[in-house]
């Protein structure tokens, strides 16, 4: 993922260099900006959401759910992949989109925003009224641009188990939303979970 240190250590190279700006290094830019301002919406968001009204009560989803949300940064700790420019520069884009679908759908999403398995709105409109979890497809897309930055057979391997691991979250949440909000039940027959007429 990000660290803020990257950005800046981004600008001086481009500074001292004496080089223009030039394609890569704003795609670069944009990318670590809009990952930014995801994560900073995200902890606003944190605590600023409303109170639950329905919650998961075991530990498997809380834990699941922590692993969830971390487990695809372990991925910036392998090398950099080789790719030429063009590869450098469609994987960042990929990434970019990604993160600003993210954070457009977390501003829809407000302050019923959760990080564990928990009911507080029911959110159908917007990105949410084409697929129920728009977040986390977005933010798998951001993802792949990251995985396709580091790929290896490795970071694949952990990119395969994010999904896996945020597959279960999306039916956590939707066991809590259905509990919380009965007519969570018509949304759920009548609304594609990620893809829409695909699954």
């Amino acid at each position: 993922m990000l660290k803020i240190a990257d950005l800046y250590s981004l600008l001086l190279l481009h500074r001292t260099s004496g080089a223009p700006a030039n394609l890569k290094f704003t795609v670069e830019a944009v990318s670590r900006m809009s990952t930014i301002c995801f994560l900073g919406l995200m902890a606003l968001m944190f605590f600023i959401r409303l109170e639950p009204v329905g919650k998961a009560q075991h530990l498997l989803p809380r834990v699941m759910a922590i692993v969830g949300t971390f487990l695809v940064a372990l991925v910036t700790l392998f090398p950099r992949a080789d790719l030429s420019v063009k590869q450098s520069l469609i994987a960042t884009s990929v990434s970019v989109l990604g993160t600003i679908m993210s954070i457009l759908a977390l501003a829809h999403l407000g302050r019923s925003f959760s990080l564990m398995a928990e009911a507080r709105r029911l959110v159908t409109t917007g990105p949410y009224r084409i697929v129920r979890h728009p977040l986390y497809l977005f933010e798998e897309v951001a993802s792949f641009g990251v995985l396709l930055q580091f790929f290896s057979i490795y970071t694949f391997l952990i990119f395969i188990m994010h999904i896996l691991i945020q597959v279960q979250r999306m039916k956590y949440e939707e066991t809590v939303l259905q509990k919380a909000f009965p007519e969570y039940e018509l949304y759920k027959a009548t609304t594609a979970r990620v893809i829409p007429r695909v699954y």
